[in-house]
Order: structure tokens, then sequence, then C-alpha cells
């Protein structure tokens, strides 16, 4: 069944005209927002690469209490970093840590890393260790190159995790902080420009954030001397080695004399 199209007679058409201009002009500013909105929308840029981020995996309720947690507020175990409600939680957790941790992260992800997050080594393939060990973090379970990277990735968690996850940060591992110049805080990180920065204390951060360029040129500058001074220890030892090395021989031709 068609329906025929109705005939406006001429008569109408001047009142008829203003109506329908009217409809149409009105559907045009209806759909306007929203594509000023889209616009908008692919407009904002993406999050800043200069961003400095905090690294987190946390559990959502505190193991001792099952009230939310602060991400400021949390305890390192043998498995990891567990967050808690207030201070108090602490002794609890350390007391038993394996039912509050399971508690705390109660299912496991298997990571199938082919990178030990510790030492860089490949852990497949040529060359590749052939006993990997298994590491549980946090509620992910993945693999080291041996029992020393092991104990080195439950020691410095938080680095480990940040490389577990994105492989492509850089550890500038700068034993110094950047902001206060002392020895920095065992899991006391920050992510900055594709980096991994070490701090000497949390409440550092808004600090290394007031210049977070200064921050990060500090760091690098700080790895570079401590590059510098482990290439003059490794020359001094191969001196000593090759100077014992030499009084060796000129001993022995004096003794065949």
């Amino acid at each position: 069944m068609q329906l025929a199209h109705a005939r406006i007679p001429s008569c109408l058409l001047p009142v008829v005209a203003p109506v329908v201009a009217l409809v149409v002009a009105s559907a045009t500013l209806a759909a306007a927002p929203s594509s000023a909105l889209a616009r908008q929308e692919a407009a904002k840029p993406a999050p800043a690469a200069t961003e400095v981020v905090v690294p987190a995996w946390p559990n959502p309720t505190c193991p001792v209490m099952g009230k939310p947690i602060s991400t400021r507020l949390h305890t390192d175990t043998k498995y990891g970093r567990i967050y808690i409600c207030c201070k108090a939680c602490v002794k609890d957790i350390q007391s038993d840590v394996e039912p509050h941790y399971k508690a705390s992260y109660p299912t496991t992800t298997k990571i199938e890393n082919t990178v030990c997050p510790v030492t860089g080594r490949k852990l497949e393939g040529e060359g590749a260790p052939k006993e990997p060990v298994l590491v549980l973090l946090q509620g992910r379970e993945f693999k080291v190159a041996d029992k020393e990277a092991g104990a080195r990735a439950v020691e410095d968690a938080q680095a480990t995790l940040a490389k577990l996850l994105d492989p492509k940060l850089f550890d500038v591992e700068n034993a110094t902080c950047p902001v206060t110049g002392e020895a920095v805080a065992k899991n006391t990180i920050v992510v900055h420009e594709g980096r991994i920065v070490r701090l000497s204390s949390p409440r550092v951060l808004d600090e290394y954030k007031k210049d977070a360029k200064k921050s990060l040129q500090k760091a690098l500058e700080i790895r570079a001397k401590q590059d510098e001074a482990l290439r003059a220890k490794e020359a001094a030892e191969r001196a000593k080695g090759e100077g014992a090395a030499g009084e060796g021989v000129k001993g022995g031709g004096l003794g065949q004399q």
C-alpha cells in the first residue's frame, strides 16, 4: 500500500513554508551540540607522556577490617604490597602474612613474560635459563631468570611489577634521590617519561612534581655518575690484575735464571 503525497494548496504555502523552515532549523540546532561534543572529544589530548605517576596495583579492601583501602597506606610482604585502611592493620598482616595476602588478592593472573623483569634476560630461545623461577606478587605470577632474580623481585616489588607490565620502561636505578640527595627508600618510585625514578620518601613526590623535568634530569645525571664510577672501578681492578700477572711473570723469569 502506497501513501499518496499530500498536496499543499498554494494558498497555504505562505503559512506552511516558515513552519517547515523552523522545524529543519530546530533539528539542525539539536544535532549541533552532539557534533560539537564529538569534535571536543576528538580534540582532547591524550594523557601527557610527561605525567609523573606513582604506579600501584592495590587490593580493593583492607584484609583486616574489610574497609576501602588508601593507596597511601600499605605494608610490604614476600608477596608484594598489601594496601590497608589504617596503620593499625600493619601488625596483624605482618604477624600472619599468608591469609591476609589471600584475602587481598584471591585470584592469580599468570603472566606469560618472555623477558625477566629483573635482569632483562630472555627467558625463551637460545641462552635462556633452563629452569626459570616463578614469582608471585600482588595477584600476578610470572617468571624470572633464577633464584637470585626472584629474591630481587620480592625486594624491589614495585619496580619489578612496573617493568613486568610495561617492558619498555627504563629503570634509572638512581641510588640517591634527585630531590633530597639522600639514599633512596625501598619500593618508592615514580614513572616519568618512560623511566622509573627512585625517591627517598613518598613525601617528596610533590617537590619532584614542582619541576619534574629538572628532577628527571637530576636522576639521569646521578645514574651517569654511578656508571662512570663503576667503569673506573672496573678499570682499576683490571689494571691491578694485569699488574699482578706481570709481577708473576717477572718473578718466574728470575727464578729460572
